[in-house]
């Protein structure tokens, strides 16, 4: 069921009557709905992963519970990797089986003979985020930053609670799970925000990330019809077309939990108007990087005794890496993620006598520059990610350098850039809030600001068909 389809309207519709029918001083119940909607709602997609869901979350849960119970380390430990063994497994399972196979074989020259594939599934939806979800509670558990839940169908909402069950945020269970613990009552400003969130996330995935995409697949699905100047262009839009539909999904999810008096945490706070790769990642998908700074990036500086600048690159190569993997089991994420390794590592290089790194260099120069260099950055960067395997995007680069014009990039320019340019400046002019639609009830009259409701609900609807899945659905 997808976020962008009137099957999703009409269900929302649905669990939210009956949600606040039940009433907050019926949490239970509330909750019990809450579960059996998420259920339903990812049961929607694929009824058969369900039981994955479930084994999930007793998995993760009787480990909280052993982890509470003992003070023994080791016994500690065996929970904590037996948890974290059963995530791993699972994706590796679902997500990278066949990958590491195809490579092993092409390795070791081994031909592929009928029947090769015994394990050829479809991924299930959302497996990266709620495993990491449900993974980060072991860890915290254990490290006791955390105490465990007593309550299981309370902890089995944390994991399945469905606006930010399929891509996200990551939720860590400190900020979460006491949620579903506490009352919640109707809070009509709070409901209010959380329609006009799922409005302008609409607009960013319908009007903006979907248009885009048509000029962005009809280059890439052919892109030795096109010369450099083209190719770079589509990969820029590309970048933006990502942060739309992504950050679009991401609006509608916070704004649906707000309807159910939740908050979830932001996840993007304008990424194009970074001026360096490290900057982009505080700005980007804010809860996957702080899960694997925190869970990986951290352990690995401690896992030695003194922090060597040499131990600092091997951590960020390390951790960029897997990020980049974590997207998908293709080498064009794990270049993705290498780049950005490499990048982050020079702009941590103390090039200057007085130990002054290039990122802070950046912030001096002149913004102009700093921002071409970052968008020179970010169309490698989604180069890689966008191209279907490793040998197309190095025959993109190839062709990038040869610095070729052709004709056909006035085509592209043609594509739909109108609603792209109202989306750069609403938010640049409402850069200190959450989202732009914000900021129309305090600074626009009643019927201006619902003659703006009125025009972005017609043009979504009007351009509500083909409906496209969210790119981040697939990881």
């Amino acid at each position: 069921m997808l976020f962008n389809s009137f099957d999703f309207g009409f269900f929302l519709v649905i669990v939210f009557a009956m949600y606040w029918i039940i009433g907050a001083k019926r949490r239970k119940a509330q909750n019990i709905l809450l579960l059996v909607a998420s259920y339903v709602f990812y049961g929607l997609w694929d009824w058969r992963f369900l039981g994955l869901i479930f084994m999930s979350s007793v998995v993760d849960y009787l480990a909280g519970r052993a982890l509470r119970s003992t003070d023994n380390k080791n016994k500690r430990k065996l929970f904590l990797w037996s948890s974290i063994l059963w995530n791993i497994g699972v994706l590796f399972t679902f997500k990278y089986f066949n990958f590491f196979l195809d490579n092993f074989r092409s390795l070791f020259g081994i031909e592929a003979t009928e029947g090769y594939y015994f394990w050829n599934v479809v991924i299930p939806v959302g497996l990266s985020f709620y495993t990491f979800q449900t993974m980060s509670y072991t860890i915290d558990v254990y490290r006791k930053k955390i105490q465990p839940t007593h309550n299981f169908l309370e902890f089995m909402c944390f994991v399945s609670f469905f606006p930010q069950l399929v891509a996200g945020p990551i939720e860590r269970a400190r900020d979460l799970l006491p949620q579903f613990e506490n009352k919640r009552s109707f809070d009509y400003q709070s409901a209010k925000e959380g329609l006009r969130q799922i409005l302008w996330g609409l607009f960013k995935k319908i009007l903006v990330a979907d248009k885009l995409g048509i000029a962005v697949t009809m280059v890439f699905n052919e892109p030795e019809s096109y010369g450099a100047i083209t190719l770079v262009y589509a990969s820029l839009l590309f970048f933006f077309q990502i942060y739309c539909d992504f950050s679009g999904y991401t609006d509608i999810a916070i704004g649906t939990a707000k309807l159910f008096g939740f908050k979830l945490n932001r996840n993007f706070r304008i990424p194009y108007l970074s001026i360096s790769i490290a900057e982009f990642w505080m700005r980007w998908h804010i809860t996957l990087t702080k899960w694997f700074t925190d869970y990986v990036y951290f352990p690995i500086l401690r896992s030695r005794k003194k922090i060597t600048p040499t131990l600092r690159v091997f951590a960020v190569i390390v951790t960029m890496v897997l990020v980049g993997l974590w997207h998908g089991a293709n080498w064009t994420f794990v270049m993705f993620g290498l780049v950005n390794g490499i990048i982050l590592v020079v702009e941590r290089i103390p090039f200057f006598k007085n130990g002054e790194v290039l990122q802070k260099k950046l912030y001096k120069i002149p913004r102009i520059l700093s921002f071409l260099y970052f968008f020179a950055i970010a169309a490698l960067m989604s180069m890689f990610f966008r191209s279907h395997d490793i040998s197309q995007s190095f025959l993109i680069l190839k062709k990038w350098f040869t610095l070729e014009i052709d004709p056909q990039i006035s085509s592209l320019i043609g594509i739909k850039l109108m609603y792209l340019v109202i989306l750069v400046v609403a938010e640049l002019l409402t850069q200190k809030k959450d989202f732009p639609l914000q900021q129309l009830e305090i600074k626009i009259p009643k019927p201006a600001r619902w003659a703006i409701y009125y025009i972005l609900i017609f043009l979504i609807v009007r351009y509500a068909e083909p409906k496209e899945a969210f790119i981040y659905f697939q990881f």
